[in-house]
């Protein structure tokens, strides 16, 4: 788990300077700091399980077996990019993981939305469904938590409220 929230901080820092390079164009939301949460989760949960969150997903994206060549290639706009290089940092999907999303609050619903599914289908997965805390006081948030109650459905929604940079070290090198 060390070793991926490394990668994870590695990637995001390279993505910080290529933006400051003006080589990432539009907006870049990293998820320094965040890694323990992408992590966490996914050791938590099977690749059968689904996953949505907000705009800071490039961890997610990561975690659930996107490559970073991918991810930094969408970053850049690159067809090599996990989304063609049309999405950009808010948008990045891959099997399992439903990807950022750059409307606050938005995911949530879509988040029960895939577990009903799930539940109708007669899978036996959970939906992970994430949102900042700036999401927190939006009215689908709520009505998401409303419906997934009355149906029973299978999700488990989680709030990442933003955090400080953590000190994450890389770990020594013998080179």
């Amino acid at each position: 788990m060390y070793y991926d929230m490394v990668a994870m901080r590695r990637m995001e820092m390279a993505a910080d300077r290529l933006y400051k390079e003006k080589k990432i164009r539009g907006f870049c939301h990293l998820s320094t700091g965040q890694e323990a949460v992408a992590v966490g989760i996914e050791h938590g949960i099977t690749k059968e399980d689904s996953v949505i969150t907000a705009y800071r997903c490039h961890g997610f994206a990561m975690m659930r077996g996107a490559s970073v060549k991918s991810i930094i290639g969408e970053l850049l706009g690159r067809r090599e990019g996990i989304a063609y290089g049309k999405g950009g940092s808010m948008h990045m999907f891959t099997k399992g993981f439903y990807g950022g999303n750059g409307i606050v609050g938005a995911q949530v619903p879509v988040g029960a939305g895939l577990a009903f599914a799930d539940q109708y289908q007669g899978k036996k997965n959970v939906s992970i469904s994430l949102y900042g805390d700036g999401a927190s006081n939006q009215g689908q948030v709520f009505e998401a938590y409303n419906m997934a109650k009355l149906w029973n459905l299978p999700v488990i929604f989680a709030c990442e409220s933003e955090c400080p940079v953590m000190n994450i070290q890389p770990p020594a090198t013998n080179h």
